[in-house]
């Protein structure tokens, strides 16, 4: 007896993933919407993501996560390389967000670096509520939004920076490597925080013990992001500057 059909088993699903990750990121992009492109990226993601998720389907759930943020990060980087005029008015602010980003690489006139927490820790602070309890809350979808729109800014940022910098080394040097394990850490949550609601589900002992890898893997990658956002990009830019 043939295997009963599932849409999240199909390849032809994953395809979609990648289409539209293509399209919610690449367009809005290069014709510079700052409000169109986020909105776009969160509602198609999530709409992605409740298929499996609303299944109990964790592992497909992740794999949907991961395949979608990697192609909207390269998209972002890869647009921003080729069109940065473009594209940072994708971004609120965006040319002086580049500046000011560009500026503390090189350390002009003691700028600080303008996504950090110490520089923004109104804006942080609400990113990471809006990741757990607007998560928890809305099915995922305040939290996609926040993670969506931290990846675009990563993305961005690393872009602005290789074209700054010039060499060879400029793929390593720009890579926010504290920004991209924190967002990753987001993700693991979103998922996490959003089954509940969607199943009905609010057992805290049925999480802890069906999800305890999803969770932990979550939680560590978070604390890290946050622990290396404390010392690693100084010693980055002093590394590869």
């Amino acid at each position: 007896m043939s295997k009963r059909y599932s849409l999240v088993n199909d390849p032809l699903y994953y395809v979609t993933v990648v289409l539209f990750a293509l399209l919610t990121t690449g367009l809005p992009a290069l014709i510079g919407q700052p409000i169109f492109m986020p909105i776009a990226q969160t509602l198609a993601l999530f709409t992605f993501l409740i298929i499996p998720l609303r299944q109990g389907f964790i592992r497909q759930t992740v794999l949907v996560m991961a395949l979608w943020l990697f192609i909207q990060f390269i998209v972002i980087l890869l647009a921003t390389l080729w069109a940065e005029q473009r594209v940072q008015v994708a971004f609120a602010n965006g040319f002086l967000y580049r500046m000011a980003y560009v500026n503390w690489f090189y350390e002009a006139g003691g700028a600080l670096r303008p996504d950090g927490f110490s520089v923004r820790p109104l804006a942080r602070s609400l990113e990471l509520l809006g990741v757990t309890l607007g998560s928890l809350f809305t099915l995922g979808l305040v939290g996609i939004w926040f993670l969506v729109r931290a990846l675009n800014l990563a993305a961005f940022s690393m872009g602005a920076l290789m074209l700054s910098i010039g060499e060879p080394q400029a793929v390593i040097g720009a890579l926010p490597l504290w920004s991209l394990v924190r967002i990753a850490g987001y993700a693991g949550l979103v998922i996490l925080l959003a089954e509940p609601l969607l199943t009905s589900n609010w057992n805290p002992v049925f999480y802890l013990r069906e999800r305890r890898r999803l969770l932990l893997t979550a939680v560590t990658l978070l604390l890290v992001g946050l622990m290396l956002e404390f010392f690693l990009p100084n010693f980055w830019r002093t590394l590869f500057r």
